[in-house]
């Protein structure tokens, strides 16, 4: 579930116009990111040009994260009815008090192990949107991401669904999570 987390938070912000790719430098300049058909090292290069023009507010904020659908045919039952009952609890919600040094939109480092072997046929993050498709090559089959949302320096919703086809299984596990979070104030003394 971390690792999912972790692939939804890609990106700060996005989806838009066609203005041509992006480059490191342009993403230092602008923050925008536009790529079509890139590598998920060539994300990653431009998200940490980017991320100085991306950056969250510090102060006390409170997110949100909710497993929002889980449909899983095929695997055991045991496991589905878990995935189906947590996807019918409500979101989770936790306040943190965010220092200048944690006000990055994301630690892309982070994300270079989940990320081998992923491709994003599509990856816009511009206009405070994200507009994203990803593409990895997993040991249980192909893995499908959509994330979309949007960010600014005081909040971000994001919505990441993941489908798999499983070797052996002729319908898709796919499953839906929801982040949100918002800077309610000053961090409490």
């Amino acid at each position: 579930m971390r690792k999912l987390l972790l692939m939804m938070s890609v990106g700060a912000a996005l989806a838009g116009c066609d203005k041509g790719p992006s480059t490191a430098e342009s993403a230092a300049k602008t923050g925008d990111i536009r790529l079509e058909n890139a590598t998920a090292e060539e994300v990653m290069k431009q998200a940490a040009a980017a991320q100085d023009k991306n950056k969250m507010q510090p102060g006390e904020w409170e997110n949100t994260v909710q497993l929002v659908s889980a449909e899983m045919p095929g695997v055991p039952e045991m496991l589905r009815k878990q995935m189906e009952a947590e996807a019918k609890k409500p979101p989770e919600t936790k306040k943190e008090c965010k220092k200048e040094e944690d006000s990055k939109a994301i630690d892309f480092t982070k994300l270079a192990p989940a990320a081998q072997g992923c491709t994003f046929p599509k990856y816009v993050a511009a206009d405070g949107k994200l507009d994203a498709e990803m593409e990895c090559k997993g040991p249980f089959g192909p893995v499908k991401m959509t994330i979309s949302g949007s960010q600014s320096s005081t909040s971000y919703g994001i919505t990441m669904t993941q489908a798999q086809s499983m070797p052996g299984q002729t319908a898709q596990s796919k499953m839906t999570i929801r982040a949100t979070g918002k800077r309610i104030g000053a961090c409490k003394a």
